[in-house]
């Protein structure tokens, strides 16, 4: 209430500035304090939602960690904090765009004063770290962003590629082809050894694999493929806390994986495998919510019309 009625004395002296004409040097120094005040509460507010998100974090880390039946229980739970926690970044999105425009005001007609600029920031980081961290989306941008991402890297890519290929045209062929990366060859046959166990249903042995390749190949483009698939190793052998926990390492470590979908998908499948139908339910509506007309949205729809 405090801070509602020293921006209702803002408005009314800007208001008193106008009709008179002009504001006194005073009542600009007024305006431009109190404006500072408001930005310092809105990067305290910020400071606390920072917070109160790393808290969320590190509990649903410590119960993944502990067992899965924390994990399971707390799971509705945790994403019905982290939409409380939108809601609130987004009302204070709204807030610093109305002192932004008032700053605007003020520095329009004095040529100085300070910016918004940091906070601003700052609200954007806890943007990135939401949507980075739990896949949320918190305005249309970012999902537009998101979407025009692969297509501006596929662009990129086939403009390498041009490139390269009007290099080797350039320049003369080598005497020797050059030795291939034993330490490629050796991820690539572990990898297909993986496969054809899974192909084969030896779901043990294909896991075995799998986790081997994610553990000696964490930087190989196909790790998050490896970690997901351990995931529906054990979701076949009907392990479904061990999915669980695995899906959820595709979603936390691999936001931009191929099978981050699908990791959520089969995540939210396995809560009800185990009988936490409400945390599957959470999961599984947040995926139809952000990716309406994706494959795996369809799938879920359809599972939970069967799981009423």
């Amino acid at each position: 209430m405090k801070t509602f009625s020293c921006r209702n004395a803002l408005l009314s002296l800007v208001c008193a500035g106008l009709l008179g004409g002009c504001a006194s040097k005073s009542d600009m120094e007024t305006l431009q304090n109190q404006a500072y005040r408001d930005r310092q509460e809105s990067r305290k507010t910020i400071q606390r939602l920072e917070e109160e998100l790393a808290k969320s974090q590190e509990v649903l880390r410590e119960d993944i960690q502990k067992s899965t039946s924390p994990v399971q229980a707390r799971q509705a739970n945790t994403w019905a904090e982290l939409e409380a926690l939108r809601v609130q970044v987004a009302k204070q999105q709204e807030k610093l765009e109305t002192l932004t425009m008032k700053f605007n005001a003020l520095t329009s007609a004095q040529g100085e004063g300070p910016s918004l600029a940091d906070t601003v920031r700052d609200v954007q980081n806890i943007k990135v770290a939401l949507q980075s961290q739990f896949g949320l989306e918190l305005d249309s941008t970012p999902t537009a962003a998101v979407a025009a991402a692969p297509a501006d890297a596929a662009v990129a890519t086939a403009d390498k590629a041009k490139a390269a290929t009007k290099t080797e045209t350039a320049k003369p062929k080598a005497a020797e082809e050059p030795k291939a990366d034993p330490k490629t060859n050796t991820a690539d046959a572990l990898f297909a050894k993986a496969e054809a166990a899974f192909k084969a249903k030896k779901y043990e042995e294909a896991s075995q694999y799998y986790s081997e390749f994610a553990t000696a190949f964490k930087k190989h483009p196909n790790t998050s493929q490896a970690v997901f698939w351990v995931g529906e190793c054990a979701y076949n052998l009907q392990d479904y806390g061990k999915a669980v926990l695995a899906y959820q390492e595709v979603i936390e470590k691999y936001p931009r994986s191929t099978k981050y979908k699908p990791a959520v998908l089969k995540q939210g499948m396995a809560f009800f495998k185990i009988g936490k139908d409400k945390a599957g339910r959470a999961v599984l509506q947040d995926l139809i919510d952000r990716f309406p007309k994706d494959p795996e949205a369809t799938v879920a729809k359809k599972f939970l019309k069967e799981h009423k």
